[in-house]
């Protein structure tokens, strides 16, 4: 008898492996057609006890709720809470000095002033860098400087008082003190209420010098309210306003004005 030769052999090795296929198979199925059910009674209370757990009626709301707090907590672990409010706080900060004046003689429209904003309005801290630079503030009459046209006092209602008014603009925040000095150079009695403001009404006793924080920087309507008996017709009287600024630099600026 000769040697069988290699295809013989992967012939029988062929027929093995699929006896061995045929075997597993039929013993699979016997499995299957012979393994237990569970009772049918058996079933239908197992339905009926996680019909009876399971929340009906659960609220939209409640749902939206929970997968925001899932997302909040993922964002967390990977810092993307922090990064989102340090993107926003940026992108405030950029807006904030695009906006911010920055040339002393600049000129700013005047809306919606409150002197209660400027004392607590957020983000406006005193001395917050974002709204404050190097140097002394930048203060001058409205924009216009030197070319601004003279002031001239006008009778209040009732005659027993005269106005004063103009507008200072700051590029930064500060601290004003207001005060008017007679030709003699002695201040004079300021009445605070009845129509003078800064930015807003201010109230208060009479006094010889008016204090106002500025928080915003930006122009700002003055109207000083002087008893008439203490403006001689045809006196030169002088406004005076320093500017002081959260590290201590002063400006000074001085509004002459006339009575009639």
């Amino acid at each position: 008898a000769g040697i069988p030769s290699d295809n013989a052999v992967s012939g029988k090795g062929e027929d093995v492996s699929g006896f061995l296929r045929k075997q597993r198979g039929g013993l699979e199925s016997e499995l299957r057609a012979q393994r237990p059910e569970a009772p049918e009674e058996l079933v239908r209370g197992l339905a009926r006890r996680i019909e009876a757990r399971r929340p009906t009626g659960v609220p939209r709301l409640a749902l939206a709720g929970a997968m925001s707090a899932l997302m909040l907590v993922a964002l967390g672990s990977v810092g993307g809470i922090s990064y989102a409010a340090n993107a926003a706080k940026q992108a405030a900060v950029v807006v904030q000095k695009a906006v911010a004046p920055t040339a002393q003689n600049a000129t700013i429209q005047v809306t919606g002033l409150n002197a209660g904003g400027d004392q607590y309005r957020p983000g406006f801290g005193f001395g917050d860098p974002n709204h404050n630079h190097t140097g002394p503030p930048g203060l001058n009459r409205g924009g216009a400087g030197a070319a601004a046209p003279p002031v001239r006092a006008r009778n209040a209602p009732g005659g027993k008082a005269k106005f004063v008014s103009f507008a200072i603009v700051l590029d930064e925040q500060a601290a004003l003190r207001i005060w008017v000095l007679n030709p003699k150079g002695k201040r004079v009695l300021l009445t605070q209420g009845k129509g003078a403001n800064i930015g807003t009404g201010i109230k208060g006793p009479q006094t010889k010098l008016l204090r106002y924080t500025v928080r915003v920087p930006r122009a700002i309507p003055i109207t000083l309210r002087i008893p008439a008996n203490l403006l001689r017709a045809g006196g030169t009287y002088r406004v005076r306003v320093q500017a002081t600024d959260p590290e201590g630099n002063k400006t000074f600026l001085t509004v002459p004005f006339s009575a009639s």
